[in-house]
């Protein structure tokens, strides 16, 4: 079976089951974080939704779409592969925002080959719509077109 921070076969467990990891114990903020100082309550930011283990925010530029959201853990967690269960609760909450957005994408990054500029664990929801002229980097031509 394939299990989380793995991309190889596992044994020795239950059929199904993933070998327990035992979580490490987070530090609730990083100095100079910018996301740490913004849930702490440090820096500004257009706050759009609360929860006990997150936060959503407006990005400080506005956003690449009316919308644009960024779900961010309440602690410091450098990205999506550090702490799955961290990782899983902020996209569950992406997923709340999601089901009210419509269409639209939910991005994360990891590590600076793939676009991750801070280092702290974020999920971009950001609506479409047909003909917004948004690409992907990934993608030939705009949504709808």
């Amino acid at each position: 079976m394939v299990c989380y921070g793995e991309f190889r076969e596992t044994g020795g467990g239950p059929p199904g089951a993933c070998p327990q990891h035992p979580r490490t114990p987070r530090a609730a903020r990083r100095p100079g974080c910018p996301f740490c100082l913004i849930v702490g309550g440090q820096a500004p930011a257009t706050m759009l939704r609360e929860w006990p283990e997150t936060i959503a925010i407006r990005p400080h530029h506005g956003g690449v779409t009316a919308g644009h959201a960024l779900v961010i853990p309440r602690v410091h967690v450098v990205d999506v592969a550090e702490d799955p269960v961290v990782s899983a609760t902020t996209m569950l909450r992406a997923a709340e925002l999601a089901a009210e957005a419509g269409d639209c994408n939910v991005i994360t990054s990891r590590g600076t080959s793939a676009t991750q500029t801070v280092r702290h664990l974020h999920l971009h929801l950001v609506p479409r719509t047909d003909g917004d002229g948004l690409l992907l980097p990934w993608t030939d031509a705009p949504a709808g077109g």
